[in-house]
């Protein structure tokens, strides 16, 4: 009885099994129709974009990627990759989508469907930066976002809105507090790019992510050395600018953080009994910081004292 029970058992996991397994007289062999490939890229090619018409995507999409696999060297490779790229961006999954557009980049940049590729690339890059940053916009899709408009420039750095593309960038870089990255692109811009008015708001921004960079409570007066002097060149060549203010705005806040520090040591001196060292440092911030109000405090204690 037991016997009848295992033979039974062994029969049906048999029949379970070879339901998806077909003999094939032509190659001899045992073929699994789900990881079976036509016999040329073209009819490969030509059954995933019937399933595509006929709206079967997952079924499409597999028959696109056994494509690749079997037949990566093809002219119906970088087809392929261009259709995956549709088809995973109209079921919502654009990172997949962006990467399948990246391979015609890598792997056929001859394909006449390189442009197009790109493009499709644009559009994904500059829809993930628009989205909304609630609670699950997590500081690595964040970086995610910013990696895709970056592949895209890298991949056409000289196309006629490339400057705009990196400006956009850099500004997202510097909206989520990843300065270096924004000093990277600004930088980039200024080295890059010779109109004018490219240069002047790439350098107003390389300025605020500079200054922004700067921890508030950083005690280091010499850090804002640098941006003072690329404010000062600012103001001297773009003496019209429409950044003007806000350059002028930041210079001012700097001015009045390094005020703030010279001032916490004069009252430390004065505290300690140390008049002589405090009125030093006084004198340094109504010399060197008049119009802050560290500054015009530091007149006051002078004459008070006088």
């Amino acid at each position: 009885m037991r016997y009848k029970v295992l033979l039974i058992v062994f029969l049906l996991l048999c029949g379970y099994s070879f339901s998806y397994w077909e003999w094939t007289p032509k190659t001899g062999k045992w073929i699994n129709p789900k990881y079976a490939v036509k016999d040329t890229p073209k009819e490969q090619f030509e059954w995933a974009e019937q399933l595509r018409k006929e709206g079967e995507i997952n079924k499409a999409i597999n028959e696109y990627e056994k494509l690749l696999k079997h037949y990566p060297d093809s002219d119906y490779a970088a087809p392929s990759c261009f259709a995956l790229g549709e088809l995973y961006k109209s079921i919502g999954e654009n990172k997949k989508a962006f990467d399948y557009y990246q391979k015609i980049v890598d792997r056929y940049p001859s394909s006449p469907l390189l442009l197009d590729a790109i493009k499709r690339q644009s559009d994904i890059a500059n829809e993930e930066l628009k989205k909304g940053s609630g609670w699950l916009f997590f500081k690595e899709r964040k970086v995610e976002r910013g990696e895709m408009l970056a592949t895209v420039i890298e991949n056409n750095p000289y196309t006629e809105d490339a400057y705009k593309q990196a400006i956009k960038l850099g500004k997202f870089y510097l909206d989520n507090k990843q300065y270096q990255k924004a000093k990277d692109v600004f930088s980039d811009i200024i080295m890059r790019y010779t109109n004018p008015s490219v240069l002047e708001e790439a350098q107003f921004y390389l300025i605020k992510t500079e200054f922004l960079s700067v921890p508030e409570v950083s005690t280091d007066i010499k850090q804002y050395e640098g941006v003072k002097k690329r404010i000062d060149t600012f103001l001297a060549i773009y003496k019209d600018s429409k950044y003007r203010d806000e350059v002028i705005k930041i210079k001012n806040k700097i001015l009045e953080s390094e005020a703030k520090r010279y001032f916490e040591i004069a009252s430390f001196y004065e505290r300690s009994g140390k008049l002589d060292s405090a009125k030093y440092y006084y004198k340094i911030l109504v010399e060197n910081y008049p119009e802050t109000s560290y500054g015009k405090d530091a007149s006051k204690k002078l004459r008070s004292n006088n």
